[in-house]
């Protein structure tokens, strides 16, 4: 199967891996041909990629971490306590005093998140994902601006964190707690209304400020439904937080070390926060949540490890370069540079990731430097290349 952008696909295409809305019911089956109106229908619905079926790349499967019955399983409990909280009037409120006490009046939000329900929800995830070790995670996200993007950001922040998380040999009883804080962190959002759902380039000073405070929002709920879950309450109060001060809500820094409970200082960000922190970030890059583009997965970790989109454990960081594909199995890429000086211009499909060495993948060549088809294509493993240079063609 190859992956392909929305606006590269032709009447003909065949569908290679079927499509599911934000309940888990089917949109379209693996093997249907596509056509004008249904290109523009999945364009409609948000959807950003899709996978097809044909002759040159039959034989690549791409790995997931998570099996879509769990995916679903996920988005919809997610999904449930997510509508709950919205189904409640919006709050009121001219600062976060005046909100916090209008979540807290009355048991508004009591009993919506089901803590245990939602600890059962990350423990599959977890054993899921513990059970696919080598795989890493594909963070090409198939649906972008859609009534579900809230809850498979909730799904793809979790299982990213307990990604990350194994790096810093966290127990499962850890892992589980970094889980339920990331499935819930953004809980907080859903109580703004319609204000949840602009971009931050498309909101005024007093909207961006309420937004601001939403890890805040966040919190609150979580502890008016499980007042025992402090960890869980602390880690999405820190969401948002940077290692230098610049995060919000409370300005709050950390030392740099490694994320271990050895390293936990009091006053610092809570070591968990520092994980979610960078997952978050990663996956909002990826699905245009932060600018007014949608990044590449290369384009993601390349801005996070430069700093230009905040200030972030570097631990954490190297932790996300080790457990995302910047180059995904499947999708299509052309070769920039690499030392020797050959196949520059060529593209073709990622065959085989290479976990060591992300630049340095199985490739199908299809086309060469001036765009010319190869027949037939070239398998080429590019393991051992040296500066090797890619980038993704959509």
């Amino acid at each position: 199967m190859q992956i392909q952008g929305i606006d590269s696909l032709q009447p003909g295409d065949i569908l290679g891996k079927s499509l599911f809305n934000s309940r888990g019911d089917l949109l379209l089956a693996s093997g249907y041909e596509l056509d004008d109106d249904t290109i523009a229908l999945m364009r409609s619905r948000g959807i950003m990629y899709v996978h097809v079926m044909n002759e040159l790349t039959k034989d690549i499967q791409p790995q997931e971490l998570i099996s879509d019955t769990v995916r679903h399983m996920a988005s919809k409990e997610v999904g449930d306590v997510f509508k709950a909280v919205a189904a409640v009037e919006p709050v009121k409120g001219d600062n976060v005093g005046d909100i916090k006490q209008e979540i807290e009046k009355g048991n508004k939000y009591k009993n919506m998140v089901k803590m245990p329900s939602m600890r059962r929800v990350v423990s599959t995830i977890l054993e899921e994902v513990l059970s696919n070790a080598s795989v890493m995670f594909s963070s090409m996200r198939m649906r972008a601006e859609d009534d579900g993007a809230d809850y498979e950001h909730a799904v793809d922040t979790t299982v990213l964190c307990i990604m990350m998380g194994r790096s810093f040999h966290y127990s499962q009883s850890e892992l589980r707690q970094l889980g339920v804080a990331a499935m819930l962190h953004d809980i907080g959002k859903v109580i703004l209304g319609d204000l949840r759902n602009k971009k931050p380039y498309e909101m005024n000073a007093d909207e961006r400020m309420l937004l601001r405070e939403h890890p805040i929002y966040s919190s609150v709920i979580l502890r008016e439904n499980d007042d025992a879950a402090f960890v869980e309450q602390t880690v999405v109060m820190q969401h948002h937080e940077q290692l230098d001060g610049n995060g919000f809500p409370r300005e709050l820094k950390a030392s740099g070390l490694p994320p271990t409970k050895s390293n936990q200082r009091e006053g610092e960000i809570h070591r968990f926060a520092q994980v979610l922190a960078v997952a978050n970030i990663y996956d909002n890059l990826v699905t245009g949540v932060m600018d007014e583009r949608v990044y590449t997965p290369e384009e993601a970790v390349t801005a996070i490890l430069t700093g230009r989109v905040g200030s972030w454990n570097s631990h954490v960081v190297k932790a996300l370069v080790r457990s995302v594909q910047c180059y995904p199995v499947g999708i299509q890429v052309r070769i920039k540079n690499n030392r020797a000086k050959k196949f520059i211009g060529y593209r073709g499909v990622i065959a085989k990731e290479n976990p060591e060495l992300q630049t340095n993948p199985a490739i199908i060549l299809t086309h060469n430097g001036s765009d010319g088809e190869l027949k037939p294509p070239k398998l080429m493993d590019f393991k051992d290349e040296e500066a090797m240079e890619l980038e993704i063609v959509m």
